[in-house]
């Protein structure tokens, strides 16, 4: 018996010693948004639930690309402080999730740095500043609560909601409460022990990447049912989708009315997925659907979307049209994760700046 328990003992040391050389190596790579570096961007909050950390920085460096990543003294993804509007200063923020944030570029490499220098271009017209206002995690309901108690702060003239179709209608069913409490609910049943548990694995990178691995096993095996994203998708959507496709619709409309009470504009912009402009990417997730007995609709979040918001009475622009007519499409997005290449963004900045000058002016 003594025996038997020395061998146990000596396997968890074994397990040990090779979970703390994998933890040490990674994190020396750091090549993961579970790394030390990454995470200390980020702070509890909660009226927010998480938001960027002011002051903190970062570079993020993965085989795809290496940025820096830099917060204000605010707690947004700038190099420049945010104090009172100057003289014939005119200010557009950015709502959205990591599509928005897009730790991925350096930020002169951003869609909303390629506004502002298309914006301030023109002759004659007043100063622009872009904010990006993106938070990695982020849904329809965390940009609202942000926008009530950070970003209104900034006097924006011009306030663009960036819903990402793939996965906010998931993200605004998982924290409609959030709406009535104004922030994460103390106490709420499961939320503490759900979120150290998330805090656990993304402290440890090698807990992440497990993490990662078993998605994509439960993915394979499961079918669309454990890869929840893609449920925004289906030709029949389950029931989390459709109530969230309306939270999301009240969420963006709480932002557009304060943003009106305000005098500034507020529009929305509706970002694809990755596999709706990848076509190699899109027939993989095709196969992956349809053997788990369902149908991948390609453009079906999207259109979900669009009907969904369109009440709003707000002006709103899909970007589907203008990535689907580049050419060599697969190169907009990065092939190891979903999120824009600076070409991608450069076009995506390139289609904002005439819509943002078709916006109204700002009514004080």
């Amino acid at each position: 018996m003594v025996r038997g328990w020395s061998r146990v003992a000596l396997l968890a040391v074994i397990v040990t010693a090779q979970f703390v050389a994998l933890e040490a190596g990674m994190r020396w790579w750091g090549g993961s948004e579970a790394s030390p570096a990454f995470q200390q961007l980020f702070m509890q909050d909660p009226r927010t639930g998480h938001r960027l950390r002011p002051g903190a920085s970062a570079r993020y460096t993965t085989p795809e690309f290496s940025a820096a990543i830099a917060i204000n003294a605010q707690g947004v993804r700038d190099d420049r402080p945010i104090g009172p509007k100057a003289p014939n200063e005119k200010r557009v923020v950015i709502l959205g999730d990591s599509l928005v944030m897009s730790v991925q570029v350096d930020l002169d490499e951003t869609f909303g740095r390629h506004l502002e220098r298309g914006l301030n271009a023109q002759a004659d017209g007043p100063t622009w500043r872009v904010i990006n206002a993106g938070v990695q995690g982020y849904g329809p309901v965390d940009a609202w609560l942000f926008y009530k108690h950070v970003v209104d702060a900034f006097e924006p003239d011009v306030v663009l909601m960036t819903v990402f179709v793939g996965n906010d209608a998931v993200e605004a069913f998982d924290r409609e409460s959030w709406i009535e409490a104004d922030g994460r609910p103390a106490g709420a049943t499961g939320e503490v022990a759900a979120s150290q548990v998330r805090r656990l694995i993304r402290s440890s990178m090698v807990l992440q990447n497990v993490r990662l691995r078993w998605d994509l096993l439960k993915s394979s095996v499961e079918g669309p049912g454990a890869e929840r994203p893609l449920t925004s998708y289906l030709a029949t959507p389950p029931p989390d989708v459709v109530h969230g496709l309306e939270v999301s619709r009240r969420a963006f409309g709480l932002i557009a009315e304060q943003a009106a009470a305000r005098g500034a504009a507020a529009a929305l912009v509706l970002m694809p997925a990755r596999f709706q402009t990848d076509d190699a990417d899109f027939e993989r997730l095709q196969a992956v659907v349809t053997a788990a007995g369902d149908t991948l609709v390609r453009h079906a979040a999207t259109e979900r979307f669009r009907d969904a918001l369109m009440p709003l009475g707000v002006p709103m622009l899909d970007l589907l049209p203008t990535l689907q007519t580049e050419p060599n499409r697969h190169e907009l997005f990065f092939q190891q994760n979903v999120h824009l290449t600076p070409r991608g963004h450069r076009v995506v900045g390139e289609a904002l700046l005439p819509f943002v000058r078709s916006l109204p002016e700002r009514k004080d």
